[in-house]
């Protein structure tokens, strides 16, 4: 077996997953080559169990293929010393193709004492070993948000575990390195870079480079935005007292003159009189 990328054309993906179109070589069995249908359902036997499996010719994984086809014209050969019959057959094919360097996000479904184990896309493996963890990080026996969960969890000791790594969380790493056996893919990762580790802390606004540090901030520019009031100063004790005081002295003083006021108009009233 064998296949060749045709006309590659890359759309927004995911976790390195490529699009595009490829060309297989397949040896089919003469009794699946009586006609057209059967050779395509021949081929199709065979396109399903090169799934999930690596392949040098696509430079990936093999994730899942769609709307296979016969090539027209060509002309069945049979395999010498083997009685098959090669047959090329054209498919839109999904590629996992993960780079060196570049970041990828996975879910952590292990945990270790000298490590930390991801999935990526539910299905391919990553490990990233304690010395590709951020430097300030220590490993807890006892993860105290998933008290059922083995193995603990990794957390940050500089910040009292403003960064926790634990099972089921999601985390962003970069690759590290390829591997490759058997025709399956091993991914070795690492958090050592800036802008790896758990999208919670990074994007959730926890701890100090997280993308939500500034959420809930007003800003005069945004729409919708508006500034709460703010509040008055306490006045102190003594401030208080002064203001209460002068008060009643104000009073007293009031109380005073109108007392002077009608004192002198009833002796007005007596000297007319």
């Amino acid at each position: 077996m064998a296949a060749a990328l045709v006309a590659p054309t890359r759309r927004p993906a995911t976790n390195a997953v490529v699009h595009t179109t490829a060309m297989f070589k397949l040896s089919l069995h003469p009794s699946a080559c009586a006609d057209a249908t059967t050779c395509l359902q021949g081929a199709v036997s065979l396109l399903d169990g090169m799934t999930m499996r690596h392949h040098d010719q696509l430079g990936g994984v093999l994730v899942s293929y769609s709307n296979p086809q016969i090539e027209q014209n060509q002309t069945a050969r049979i395999v010498h010393m083997a009685g098959y019959v090669d047959v090329y057959v054209t498919a839109s094919v999904k590629v996992f193709k993960p780079k060196v360097g570049k970041t990828l996000t996975g879910r952590v479904n292990k945990i270790g004492v000298d490590f930390v184990g991801l999935l990526v896309m539910e299905t391919f493996n990553v490990s990233i070993a304690a010395i590709d963890l951020p430097i300030d990080f220590q490993h807890n026996p006892v993860d105290e948000k998933n008290v059922t969960s083995q193995g603990g969890c990794w957390e940050s000791a500089s910040d009292g575990g403003g960064h926790r790594i634990g099972f089921g969380t999601v985390v962003t790493f970069n690759v590290k390195k390829i591997s490759e056996y058997d025709d399956v893919v091993h991914l070795i990762g690492s958090l050592a870079e800036d802008g790896t580790g758990s999208e919670e802390f990074l994007f959730g606004g926890i701890g100090g480079d997280g993308a939500g540090d500034d959420a809930g901030a007003f800003n005069p520019e945004a729409p919708g935005s508006f500034e709460k009031p703010k509040k008055q100063p306490k006045t102190p004790k003594s401030e208080k007292k002064e203001k209460k005081e002068k008060k009643e002295k104000s009073g007293k003083k009031r109380g005073m003159e109108g007392k002077e006021k009608e004192g002198g108009e009833k002796r007005e009233k007596k000297r007319k009189k």
